[in-house]
């Protein structure tokens, strides 16, 4: 009898012991094991982008003890942005931020953010990317074997050029402008005249000191970073798009995490993402200062010179808003605030 009562006694233990173990995903050895990251972006390592990720790193690390370790590539030291992405597809690499207009390759829902002034001011950018739009964009990348998990920036594109001042969008004609390697950016700036050819960001200086490209459109950090304002010190305020970089996971790695894990990597990203736009609020005025200080031309557009390049991208948005989801780009321009281009593609 107390063999046979003893040996129920182990048996209830046992099972008792699995139960509380299955109960938690993180008990155990898990909590134990170490996870190495590896996030790679192509900007500077002097530029906020890469101090957001330093911020990432840093609170991932302390959220989870040290059990999570985060190693950062910046400058385009595991590729250019396309091969980038490639890597974080195929699990080489855990995170990377690309430019949306590379990504848009990838998740082609995407190319609505490819479309020209957009955006008025910064406040009708985070309405954006922190409300449904935003978020149907992000959820749209799962196909592709990578989650989005938030929108870094770079802020501004702007329009700088090696020939003299710009003003009036009848100037770029024939132009040799170095873009991205986004089919939509091309076609816009065609349609203005100018001869748009793309390259990958880490040749762009080179390509300007050589005569390759004559121009580029850039925000004022990478202008400034990149010192492409050295070859091409002519620098138009055009703003004509915003640029959003999208932070990305391999789906497979991000899957294979406890919930507990999962929530301490979007949580410290959500917060490095507000630390990168508090870093960012007075950027461009201090930016500009130091473009200035060594030797950079920057010439402002009023209202009505603005409004000129706004109506010359008319035709780029009759032309291929039939190309991309046009609801998508319809809800985008309206949560945006912009009534005027939502009018031309109704």
């Amino acid at each position: 009898m107390f063999k046979k009562g003893l040996y129920f006694l182990v048996i209830a233990f046992v099972v008792s012991a699995l139960a509380a173990c299955s109960g938690d995903k993180t008990s155990g050895s898990d909590k134990e094991k170490k996870i190495t990251i590896q996030a790679a972006h192509v900007v500077s390592a002097e530029a906020t982008q890469h101090a957001m990720f330093e911020k990432f790193k840093e609170l991932v690390e302390e959220k989870s003890d040290g059990r999570i370790e985060m190693e950062i590539f910046p400058d385009g030291q595991l590729g250019g942005e396309r091969e980038m992405v490639e890597s974080t597809q195929a699990g080489n690499i855990q995170i990377s931020s690309p430019s949306v207009g590379v990504l848009a390759n990838f998740s082609s829902a995407l190319e609505v953010f490819d479309f020209p002034f957009i955006f008025k001011d910064v406040e009708s950018v985070y309405k954006v990317f922190d409300g449904q739009v935003g978020e149907k964009l992000l959820a749209g990348l799962e196909d592709s074997g990578i989650i989005g998990l938030g929108y870094s920036e770079n802020g501004w594109r702007h329009l700088s050029n090696s020939k003299g001042e710009i003003v009036t969008p009848d100037q770029v004609k024939g132009l040799k402008l170095r873009t991205m390697e986004v089919p939509k950016h091309i076609a816009y700036w065609k349609e203005l005249g100018a001869n748009p050819t793309p390259l990958p960001f880490t040749e762009v200086f080179t390509g300007l000191s050589q005569g390759v490209v004559e121009g580029v459109e850039n925000p004022f950090q990478l202008i400034y970073t990149g010192k492409f304002h050295e070859p091409s010190k002519y620098i138009t305020t055009t703003g004509h798009l915003f640029d959003p970089e999208i932070v990305i996971v391999n789906k497979d790695f991000f899957n294979s995490l406890s919930e507990e894990d999962q929530e301490i990597i979007q949580t410290s990203l959500d917060e490095a993402i507000a630390y990168l736009r508090e870093l960012n609020t007075n950027l461009d005025k201090e930016l500009r200062v130091k473009l200035e200080d060594e030797g950079a031309v920057i010439r402002d557009l009023s209202e009505e010179e603005h409004n000129a390049w706004v109506k010359a991208s008319i035709p780029f948005y009759e032309k291929h808003a039939d190309e991309v989801d046009k609801e998508m780009l319809k809800e985008l321009l309206d949560e945006a605030g912009n009534q005027e281009l939502l009018d031309v593609i109704k």
